[in-house]
């Protein structure tokens, strides 16, 4: 494959690959649970953008998930366990990092929460004393 053909083939790859990741995203917002959607979104992303190498010893580079499932089909079943590796370190670091800033994000707002709370506790104004009232209806 020409140099040329090769980028355009991931140009349109990657396109496409944005596009169905925009709408997957649009469609599982609305059906589960924000998190969860993260949650699987991430997924989805690290399965359709991780790239590796189309054989051992040469510097092409193809999605992952597509030289496995070439390498099921036209080789043996043993032979697409090399792209799985990457795949799958690729899925289990952006789960982790995705977990971890749901956990922030979860922290940060119940601290928020509580804060607003106690500042609107400290914020009660006192009880009106008469005095009060009538020194400043004076002043006017």
């Amino acid at each position: 494959m020409e140099t040329l053909d090769y980028i355009i083939a991931w140009l349109i790859y990657l396109v496409a690959a944005v596009a169905m990741s925009y709408l997957l995203w649009k469609t599982l917002k609305k059906i589960f649970w924000v998190d969860l959607a993260y949650v699987l979104q991430v997924t989805f992303m690290a399965i359709v953008f991780t790239p590796w190498y189309v054989e051992a010893d040469s510097s092409v580079l193809a999605p992952a998930i597509i030289i496995f499932v070439m390498d099921i089909v036209t080789i043996e079943l043993v032979a697409g366990i090399r792209s799985l590796v990457p795949l799958a370190m690729a899925i289990l670091l952006s789960t982790i990092i995705t977990m971890f800033g749901i956990a922030t994000y979860r922290v940060r707002k119940v601290r928020r929460l509580l804060n607003i709370k106690k500042t609107r506790r400290e914020r009660k104004p006192s009880k009106l004393i008469v005095s009060d009232c009538a020194e400043y209806y004076s002043c006017l």
